[in-house]
């Protein structure tokens, strides 16, 4: 690839001779770039090599050589922008582009967005760090989570509209509120072509029976071909949508995995993994998926640097981040929100009166103050007082609360995120005020040991507005069980229980939202808006926001430029 001096070398060059084609003689060339003959050479066979310029030495001394102009100086500079974007490398891009926001617009448009390869139709997102991790049983974090129901499947799911749909099973019934009968689709292949069996399904099935949100699965056998039965321990009449969770699809056998499964794991979704590497997620339609193919051919999700990040919007037709916020009928409030969880089993929140401190100190609003303001408006974040948009379960106490001794403060959270950094700064900068020391711990996919931490910045995550979608939260990925107090856990599990032993009863949400407020097991702290806008999406139809903040790729389509 050229450099960026290389580059520079050519503008020179342009500048000197204003872009005409002229004779020149070789020691021109040497006192405009001051560098040897040699090396004056070698620079103009490199650009020959890129298509700027065409170069015709004469031999001798004294003798003129032809010098001509292929390119012009906008047209290098968006060329070399463009390879660096293709790297991931946007500050580069930016760098060559004069440090031009527009110019880089332009650019990012002609890769980003809807694009026509080959009569192949491709969707290319741009987004802030790798995906490194898409094995559903892994504790995988929102993006990946949304990207691991485009490469695998259930036996249930839900649709758009958030209802319980068939999915690996073309239907069930219950036999009992302990015995459930799933009825498999024929003839379903994963990705690599091997057929799905009944014993794959099982394996993965059982494998589910160490979370707490399946403890209760007691046998499950096939009684005959395509028949799967899941005997329970207890009741549960609402056990189909807990097979809807992220945890339950089913995956390729153990045996039959690769060491690399985890990034390149193997499916029978809509969508295949192409490619998975620090640059890039490439997606592929899945030409023997059971259901719908795709009608986008492949979807490609960019990776850019991690300083730039806020500078490109996840948009497909503009990419680059708009001035302000804009809220309309197509963005919504996170059905969840950024929260931070108390270490009530093994750090200073065991006791009461750091947790009492610890929740009114770094109360939401107070955390909100000391934000930055284009990082708020960049993220659309609003205060939280409970786990859901409206919710009012955490309340700020009037008078100030002072820390019950002076020691220091294990603050962890992600560090590629892009509002934790920031957000962890406002924590320390609150506790500082109050005297304390504070250690800021960063992690990606290993978090560090439990009892190390007092403060854990976390965001929920939901993958539905449903309100059962927080029995899923807090039994299988919350971690709210490492850090809680034994008789307060079981508290809630018992609430969750309770409501799936009764078929008519609604989800208790709010008990157990006000729950976890009330004994401060975590404090709230922000709702952000997600979505895409109309105005983004250009030719693509039907790109619906969902919970975890991504459309649906297998629904969408592209209408051709110039439909009405």
């Amino acid at each position: 690839m050229s450099s960026p001096r290389l580059r520079v070398q050519f503008e020179t060059l342009f500048e000197h001779y204003d872009g005409t084609d002229c004779g020149v003689q070789l020691e021109e060339i040497t006192d405009i770039l001051c560098c040897t003959r040699r090396n004056a050479r070698i620079v103009l066979n490199k650009m020959e090599e890129e298509g700027w310029i065409e170069w015709h030495p004469s031999p001798g001394r004294g003798k003129l050589s032809q010098l001509n102009f292929r390119r012009s100086r906008s047209d290098v500079s968006e060329n070399l922008a463009r390879r660096y974007l293709e790297e991931g490398k946007v500050g580069h891009a930016l760098k060559v582009l004069d440090q031009d926001p527009a110019k880089l617009a332009q650019v990012v448009e002609s890769y980003l967005g809807v694009q026509q390869q080959e009569g192949r139709q491709v969707v290319r997102l741009p987004y802030y760090r790798p995906l490194l991790t898409l094995n559903p049983l892994k504790n995988i974090r929102r993006s990946e989570r949304h990207i691991v129901r485009q490469i695998f499947s259930g036996l249930t799911k839900l649709d758009e509209n958030e209802e319980l749909k068939p999915d690996l099973a073309h239907t069930w019934e219950m036999i009992t509120a302990r015995h459930w009968r799933f009825y498999i689709r024929p003839a379903v292949r994963f990705h690599n072509g091997d057929l799905l069996t009944s014993d794959a399904i099982i394996e993965s099935l059982r494998g589910l029976r160490t979370r707490r949100l399946f403890a209760h699965i007691e046998e499950i056998t096939a009684t005959q071909k395509n028949v799967i039965d899941i005997h329970l321990c207890r009741d549960d009449f609402h056990f189909p949508i807990l097979l809807a969770e992220s945890c339950a699809k089913i995956l390729l056998p153990a045996t039959s995995r690769s060491e690399e499964y985890d990034q390149f794991p193997i499916g029978t979704g809509p969508y295949k993994v192409a490619q998975n590497d620090e640059k890039r997620l490439v997606l592929q339609a899945f030409d023997g998926y059971f259901g719908f193919r795709p009608l986008i051919d492949s979807v490609e999700v960019w990776v850019i640097d991690d300083v730039h990040s806020s500078m490109v919007f996840p948009s497909l037709s503009k990419p680059i981040a708009p001035q302000a916020a804009v809220v309309n009928d197509e963005v919504e409030l996170d059905p969840g929100c950024t929260y931070l969880l108390l270490n009530r089993r093994d750090g200073l929140a065991k006791s009461d009166e750091w947790a009492a401190y610890f929740s009114q100190r770094l109360s939401s609003l107070n955390v909100f103050h000391q934000l930055p303001q284009d990082k708020i408006v960049e993220l659309g974040a609003l205060p939280a007082h409970g786990l859901k948009p409206g919710w009012y379960h955490h309340t700020r106490q009037t008078a100030y609360t002072t820390p019950p001794s002076y020691r220091k403060v294990n603050i962890a959270y992600h560090a590629k995120h892009p509002m934790f950094p920031s957000l962890a700064k406002a924590l320390e900068h609150l506790l500082k005020q109050d005297g304390l020391e504070v250690q800021l711990h960063t992690y990606d996919m290993e978090m560090p040991n439990i009892e190390d931490i007092d403060i854990w910045v976390k965001p929920m995550s939901i993958a539905n507005h449903r309100d059962d979608a927080i029995a899923g939260w807090l039994l299988d990925y919350s971690d709210i069980e490492k850090m809680s107090r034994s008789e307060d856990f079981e508290t809630w599990s018992e609430v969750i229980t309770r409501w799936q032993s009764q078929e008519s009863q609604g989800f208790p949400a709010h008990e157990i939202g006000k729950g976890l407020a009330h004994t401060q097991q975590l404090v709230p702290m922000f709702h952000c808006w997600l979505g895409v806008s109309k105005d983004q999406c250009g030719s693509l139809q039907n790109a619906k926001c969902n919970a975890l903040g991504w459309f649906d790729f297998s629904q969408v389509w592209i209408k051709p430029v110039g439909e009405g």
